[in-house]
């Protein structure tokens, strides 16, 4: 599952995590005798694969090669079927938590589409949106796990938090008889989920505590950019060399515009440079043995193109201390020619451009790769309790799983029709009413309990879905994904230690880019970056994890 989780959380700012890693061993579980858990799968009896049985979904566009995603232009006919025989729910209270980068709304029973959603289930939702600011939602989980206080349904982001995994193993049930092999056929709309992306979840101890809310292979950080510039200074297309790039946005960076955007959060948009030099994303892998990429040769060239890009004023002046939430509108208004951004953000920003044609860039470089490959963004663990319960929380899980174009799919997404949204000519759920301006997935994200891959579709935007298609198609070929993906929750280190390096690299980083030290210096701070976090143990856990899975 790849750890550039959102576009919000792709590079956390500097000391993220910090909270979290002071609770320490206090938030590791133990066994009945009073012993750690054991989160290995090495030597356990490990649970099969559930059976994939696809849903059927009409796209107008196909799934690209390298597991792309299709794309839809054209909303489904009315009415649309449901993907559910009866409700899910039992009637009782289902409490669930996640973590949301919208805002704050309230959640209580004044709240349509809370209970919109909880009346098609069967059940009273009840459900907690952690907003996140870079360590707001790994806080959350680390005072939920040592007060106790667990909801029935819990959404565990790719990068985990200190001692998850423990947590899971002592706290969360085993699901393995309810989803190994065709045991989930109970639940279509989970069988309907890729085999990939249970992979890419991996075990826990040899068993499934978990489902997992899978994506389709695409760049997950991209350089959003002004073709139109970038065109007419020749440095559009595949072949653009780092010196060639970087003489062009230093001359287009004046008059109050610059050649790349960055917020402070952001740390110079490493994540995006580092693939344009070649480095892995995150961990790369070869023969069994597993490297982190801040410790490779391309990476180290990435901070010193980036170092580069700054002497020459190629970033905007205050990208050390810009606030992240002032990064977008200065790409809508022209002021940045291209930012390093989360591509699941595209749609949503290209449709606000005006004056430009907005689009995603092929990086430059002799060898580029961009951040990505198919994906997990997190998945969903449930509270142990009774097998009847826990069939019960399965099915709801069924029910966020619905396929794209189905009853299900569209009032989890999009909410209840003449009260969140209007349609459009062509009937998509394409104009939010003023409710649905507050009442929405965006500010309640139900997709991070539970959804189906999901084809390209932006309703009333034909274009843009068909721009953002072609796009992808070209830059599918490099997508790296993160070698560690399937293995990172079987190793205790990572489990423990994982929160601290993304804040640390950050900081490493800035400091090197901005000058603060020298990017000579590199291999010194990334063996001490090592040090501190236990990447070396990582590496050896996750070659372990490699070799046991089958």
């Amino acid at each position: 599952m790849s750890l550039n989780m959102s576009r919000r959380s792709v590079l956390r700012a500097a000391g993220a995590g910090a909270a979290v890693l002071a609770a320490g061993p206090a938030l590791a579980a133990c066994d009945n005798g009073g012993g750690p858990v054991s989160v290995s799968n090495e030597g356990t009896k490990q649970a099969a694969w559930p059976a994939y049985v696809p849903a059927k979904v009409h796209y107008d566009l196909p799934a690209l090669p390298d597991n792309g995603a299709p794309a839809v232009l054209n909303y489904p006919s009315l009415p649309l079927p449901s993907s559910l025989k009866s409700k899910p729910g039992d009637g009782s209270t289902v409490s669930c938590m996640a973590l949301s980068y919208g805002a704050a709304v309230k959640l209580d029973s004044s709240n349509r589409m809370v209970k919109a959603v909880g009346d098609a289930m069967g059940v009273t939702l009840k459900p907690r949106f952690v907003i996140d600011t870079g360590t707001s939602y790994t806080t959350a989980l680390a005072t939920m796990m040592a007060g106790g206080d667990q909801p029935d349904i819990l959404m565990i982001p790719a990068t985990g938090a200190p001692h998850i995994s423990e947590f899971i193993r002592s706290k969360c049930a085993d699901l393995s008889a309810y989803l190994s092999g065709d045991a989930i056929k109970e639940y279509p709309n989970l069988a309907a989920l890729p085999t990939r992306g249970w992979q890419l979840m991996g075990r826990i101890g040899g068993g499934i505590y978990g489902v997992p809310t899978y994506r389709y292979n695409a760049p997950q950080v991209g350089l959003f950019a002004d073709r139109d510039k970038l065109e007419k200074a020749g440095i559009w297309g595949k072949g653009v060399g780092v010196q060639e790039f970087t003489d062009a946005l230093a001359k287009l960076s004046v008059n109050g515009q610059y050649g790349i955007g960055s917020s402070s959060a952001a740390a110079f948009g490493w994540t995006y440079h580092a693939g344009a030099a070649g480095a892995p994303n995150w961990w790369g892998e070869s023969g069994g043995s597993f490297r982190f990429t801040a410790d490779t040769p391309e990476f180290e060239q990435a901070v010193e193109n980036m170092h580069r890009f700054y002497t020459r004023r190629v970033y905007n002046p205050d990208a050390l201390t810009l606030g992240a939430g002032d990064a977008q509108p200065k790409f809508l208004n022209g002021t940045w020619l291209t930012w390093p951004n989360g591509t699941g953000a595209a749609a949503q920003i290209f449709s606000q451009v005006r004056g430009f044609t907005p689009d995603l860039a092929f990086p430059y470089g002799d060898r580029p790769n961009t951040p990505g490959g198919d994906s997990v963004f997190g998945f969903t663990v449930i509270k142990k309790s009774s097998p009847a319960r826990i069939k019960m929380l399965l099915r709801i899980l069924d029910f966020f799983a619905a396929p794209f174009g189905t009853k299900e799919f569209e009032l989890a997404r999009y909410g209840v029709e003449g009260v969140h949204f209007t349609r459009d000519k062509d009937g998509a759920p394409a104009n939010a009413t003023r409710l649905g301006q507050t009442e929405n997935s965006t500010n309640l994200p139900f997709q991070y309990f539970n959804m189906a891959p999901q084809p390209l579709f932006f309703p009333g935007l034909a274009d843009l879905t068909k721009r953002l298609y072609t796009s992808q198609k070209a830059l599918l070929p490099i997508c790296a994904p993160d070698a560690s993906a399937a293995y990172r929750f079987s190793s205790a280190t990572f489990s423990a230690k994982w929160a601290g390096v993304s804040p640390a690299l950050n900081s490493a980083v800035m400091d090197a880019v901005s000058g603060k030290t020298k990017v000579s210096d590199w291999k010194g701070t990334v063996a001490r970056i090592k040090q501190q976090n236990g990447i070396d143990r990582m590496a050896e856990e996750f070659a372990a994890a490699k070799s046991a899975t089958r």
